[in-house]
This record gives C-alpha cells, structure tokens and sequence, in this order.
C-alpha cells in the first residue's frame, strides 16, 4: 500500500482548489531522534495520536534520499507494524528491527525514520464552508545505528576542533570530528571582542569527517576568539559549549 505516493498525487491535484487547509498536526513521534546499539537486534519507538480523529499511520526508513518513496528505500531495517490506524488520543509501539548488513563497525551510520500521519476524510458537516484541501503530514527523524563498542558518545562534540579559515563570501568555521559519532549541531558562531557572528548553515558533522560553517559578518581575520555552539544529545537535550579558537 503507497500511501506516501497516493496523498502526494492527490495533493498536487487539489492545489488549484484550494480556498482553506487543514494541516494539523495530529500523530506524533516522541523522541528527536533514535539510536540503534549494535548489540541489539530491535528497538522501539513510541508514536502519539493527540489529535481527536483517528489516522491512519505509514511508517518506514530511508538512507537519506527524503524524496524517494517507501518501496524504493533500501535499509537494514523493518519496522512493525508499517501501516496501521491510530486513534485519537490513544498511542502504538513501533518496533525497528535490524535486517543485518555490512555496516561499518568502526563508526555510526545514519538513516530516516520517517512516519505518515493521514487523517481521515471529514464528514460532510465537518468541512468548512467552500473548497477544502487536507494535507497528510510526514515526520522525518535521525535514526543512528551506533556498533557495538562505541561507549563514549557524550563526549564527542567537545573533541571536534575548531579553524577560521577563508571562504568564497568572507570567513567560516571549519569543524574537524575525530570520532566516530555524528554530532548534530544547533547553532554554530564565533563571537570576538563582544561581537557575535553566527553560522547561516549549522548543520551535522559525520564521524571522521570536516565541515564548514560560513560566517555572517565577519570582514577579518580576528587574532582570537571562542567559538559558540549548541550540539544535541543522544537524549534530544540542548547543550551549550565555547572554546577558543584554535590559533591558524
């Protein structure tokens, strides 16, 4: 059953009737992202109705590509059930299982959990007076598989190191990750002498890998400075952190 495809297709059609929408939010996933420990071979994920009206629910994993239809995702997961309805007010346990694969074992690897929220046709003396667009609502969030023997996630931001380095519209933040996390970024700057310039582009960094943040405002190479950034825990949780810049 396509869902996915379905309410896109008859989206599209409905756009030029449109005259009043509906896009509540209805169904949602408790957590902002998953972690997937190697040594298991499942993990569940709790999704909420809090809406009043029943939905019917679609979920599954992608790799990355956000587009792509569910039957045309290839993951090493499966998630039960992958469709089923939800009443208002009332909650259901996902299960993710790992397929298996030949995954790197010396780092994380990512992917999407992604589920569908596709509330009900209304009753005729539900719909608003004129024309009536309903959308169905995906959420789409970090599904991490973490191997076996990686124990030390905590840590991970405060060991990325930091470089000013030129850029094609001024200045950026080079990141540099040594560890075999990702670490997910929510604001990104470097702030000198009392002034504070912020990255457009704060984003993840993968394990072993380097990044760059452009900064706003920056005409000049400063000869210090810290830099300011927020990174978000396995929990979801916000944490604040400065270091000085590292010297060029």
């Amino acid at each position: 059953m396509n869902l996915f495809r379905t309410g896109c297709i008859c989206l599209a059609a409905a756009c030029s009737l449109l005259a009043s929408v509906s896009a509540e939010a209805g169904v949602i996933v408790h957590g902002t992202r998953q972690i997937f420990p190697g040594d298991q071979r499942e993990i569940t994920v709790r999704v909420e109705n809090v809406g009043k009206s029943a939905s019917l629910v679609q979920a599954w994993t992608d790799a990355g590509d956000k587009q792509a239809a569910p039957e045309d995702s290839v993951t090493p997961f499966v998630l039960r059930p992958p469709v089923f309805r939800l009443d208002g007010g009332k909650s259901q346990v996902m299960r993710i299982l790992f397929t298996g694969g030949e995954l790197p074992q010396d780092r994380e690897s990512i992917y999407w959990l992604n589920v569908l929220d596709i509330p009900p046709v209304p009753q005729a003396d539900e719909v608003p007076t004129g024309n009536y667009l309903q959308f169905s609502l995906r959420t789409r969030i970090k599904l991490i598989y973490r191997p076996k023997g990686l124990n030390d996630a905590a840590t991970a931001a405060q060991k990325v190191q930091w470089t000013l380095v030129p850029d094609k519209q001024g200045w950026a933040l080079q990141a540099t990750n040594p560890t075999p996390y990702y670490v997910h970024f929510g604001k990104v700057g470097l702030r000198v002498q009392g002034n504070s310039h912020a990255s457009r582009e704060p984003q993840m960094i993968a394990p072993m890998s380097t990044e760059r943040y452009p900064l706003s405002d920056l005409a000049a190479r400063p000869t210090g400075g810290n830099v300011q950034f927020e990174f978000i825990n396995d929990q979801g949780g916000v944490v604040a952190q400065s270091v000085p810049l590292a010297a060029p």
